[in-house]
């Protein structure tokens, strides 16, 4: 797949795609010439028509290619001019190869061929991963000894959770009670005696009765999903065959890390929908991205200091400061976190969700994503947790490219939940760790009992094998568009339309709502309760450290709002026979609507 700049078109075989779609394998390609310098930075495409005209595909073929390729900031649109190739020059992508390793974590997928950043080149990319490959059996080799070393990594030796000094500030949560401040002080304050006290008061008789979220008529905060959607007697069918195996298996205690049967079902789809090339040996199973977050956190150490993007999810943050672990809020622009002020930061780890910001819902382009695996590579302390959570619900274009399928250097961690995807109360999550990172959490986590129960990993296990799990995203994509639809069309039909503007990325199960009111933060939040609705406001997520709310990320969304108050509207869980009615009662909150 070679591009013909002489002609000033490009040229592919078409034939040779396999069982991609057109537009995947014409994405594809031009994605790997740019990567790769085969068209150069700054390089006019050619129009949609003329290179439809010329491989004799569909205007709209080509259309949607461009566009992903506009997604990912591989190319750039200018008005009245066309399309041009933006500046990856530094960097080269390595070969995509269908072989499949299943000893290593990952195969020569991705960007990272070539000195520099990633610190590898053509010739010894086997030899990588024949280091990988005696890591991850090293690891367990470790394991089946009995051995409980420190890491391999004398820079990253500090393990176990403890408390860091300092103190922090989190206001709540991205669930629905997250309206509750939370202020974490330093455990070994005067007013302290550990480091849960500041947070949880269990000796308080209504502490439960606080914990419990409101009834409301719709709650447009809580990141849920519409249950009445799941295939429940699909799901029943497996859990019955978990429970009448005649092998006793399953009553036994499985492995730390999961059971086998879930990891290699979770690695074959990965592969599949991903482009993500893993063994089941890296994937560990948890209940819940929290708990996994937890495992990191403990096993990193309190020396270790964490970076979240501001805004984002408080929750990691909260469970950063219940472990001890110091963090720092870093700010976003239009292209995601900013790499200089990560570095500013002194941070060693850094969790962002690249593909689908929350809740901006930005996508972080791919200039933005090699000057992060530049700072990942710039000392060996260095990881990105990459949360892909949500990433599955993206309504135009290809599912956006993960940050682990194009690392070279394995320095990101992947973390993904079936939470949304299926049901709320299935609490399964898993992380794909690096094999040094592997070898680490062997030696200092293994001693933790996987928390899923045997009988939901191998329901789960069988669900995707057969293909559920895929057909169910596909009828919950279809939804949750038509769903996004409906609530953008009632908006535009109501009097919120005169005083609001919309901005959403056609993905997510969420969007935000600009609304023109003189009403406070705290009076649109009453108002809305008034009204039985739950909101949440963009504001709610910003992230405050030691000395406060960061001052840039405010600033900076000051001037972007133009002084108007941002809803965040989760969607996904409203009824469809209770939308008018929703958006009815939210334009009674506004008096500016009257």
């Amino acid at each position: 797949m070679s591009a013909s700049q002489q002609a000033g078109m490009l040229t592919y075989d078409l034939r040779s795609r396999g069982t991609s779609s057109l537009y995947e394998f014409l994405y594809q390609s031009i994605r790997e010439d740019i990567a790769r310098g085969r068209i150069p930075c700054g390089t006019k495409l050619p129009s949609k028509r003329n290179l439809a005209q010329h491989l004799d595909i569909g205007v709209a073929t080509v259309t949607a290619a461009y566009d992903q390729l506009i997604t990912e900031g591989f190319v750039r649109t200018e008005q009245r001019r066309g399309y041009f190739v933006e500046d990856v020059s530094e960097f080269r992508c390595k070969t995509v190869t269908p072989q499949v390793r299943s000893s290593n974590c990952k195969d020569e997928k991705g960007i990272g061929v070539g000195k520099g950043v990633y610190g590898a080149t053509t010739g010894n990319v086997s030899a990588e991963h024949g280091a990988q490959d005696r890591a991850v059996k090293s690891a367990f080799a470790r394991r089946d000894d009995g051995h409980r070393g420190v890491a391999e990594d004398p820079t990253d030796s500090a393990g176990g959770a403890g408390v860091a000094g300092g103190s922090a500030y989190v206001a709540g949560d991205n669930d629905a009670n997250d309206s509750h401040e939370v202020v974490v002080t330093n455990a070994n304050s005067n007013n302290s005696t550990n480091g849960s006290s500041a947070v949880f008061a269990a000796e308080t008789p209504h502490a439960i009765e606080r914990a419990r979220d409101p009834e409301y008529f719709v709650d447009l905060k809580a990141n849920r999903t519409s249950v009445s959607l799941f295939p429940a007697t699909v799901w029943g069918r497996y859990m019955r065959e978990a429970l009448s195996l005649p092998s006793d298996n399953l009553l036994r205690s499985i492995p730390f890390n999961g059971l086998p049967e879930l990891r290699r079902a979770i690695a074959s789809y990965l592969r599949r929908t991903r482009g993500m090339d893993v063994s089941p040996d890296c994937i560990i199973i948890g209940a819940g991205s929290e708990y996994l977050y937890g495992r990191l956190l403990q096993m990193l150490g309190p020396t270790t200091t964490f970076a979240m993007e501001n805004p984002g999810y408080r929750k990691f943050a909260a469970i950063s400061n219940a472990f001890g672990n110091p963090w720092r809020p870093v700010p976003i622009d239009e292209s995601g976190l900013l790499v200089d002020e990560l570095e500013e930061s002194g941070a060693d780890v850094v969790h962002v969700s690249p593909a689908n910001h929350f809740p901006t819902g930005i996508v972080m382009p791919i200039k933005r994503r090699l000057e992060l695996f530049e700072w990942a590579n710039r000392a060996r302390k260095r990881y990105i947790i990459e949360d892909d959570y949500d990433s599955e619900f993206r309504y135009s274009g290809r599912l956006i490219m993960p940050l682990f399928a194009d690392d070279a250097s394995d320095k990101v961690i992947y973390l993904n939940a079936f939470s949304k995807t299926m049901v709320p109360s299935l609490r399964i999550s898993y992380m794909v760790l690096p094999p040094k990172l592997l070898a680490r959490y062997v030696d200092t986590m293994s001693f933790y009992s996987c928390t899923v129960s045997s009988f939901e990993q191998y329901a789960l296990a069988r669900f995707i094998d057969e293909g559920h799990l895929e057909r169910h995203i596909n009828r919950t994509r279809n939804f949750y568009r038509r769903q996004r639809e409906a609530v953008l069309r009632e908006i535009a039909q109501s009097p919120l339309a005169e005083i609001s503007h919309v901005e959403e990325r056609n993905a997510g199960t969420h969007f935000l709502l600009y609304v023109r009111t003189s009403l406070t933060h705290d009076q649109v939040r009453q108002r809305g309760a008034e009204q039985g609705l739950n909101i949440s406001l963009f504001n709610d997520y910003l992230l405050r450290d030691g000395d406060g709310l960061s001052e840039r990320t405010t600033k900076r969304f000051e001037q972007y709002s133009n002084g108007e108050t941002a809803l965040v509207l989760n969607y996904a869980g409203i009824e469809p026979e209770r939308l008018s009615e929703t958006v009815r009662r939210l334009a009674c909150v506004f008096p500016e609507c009257e």
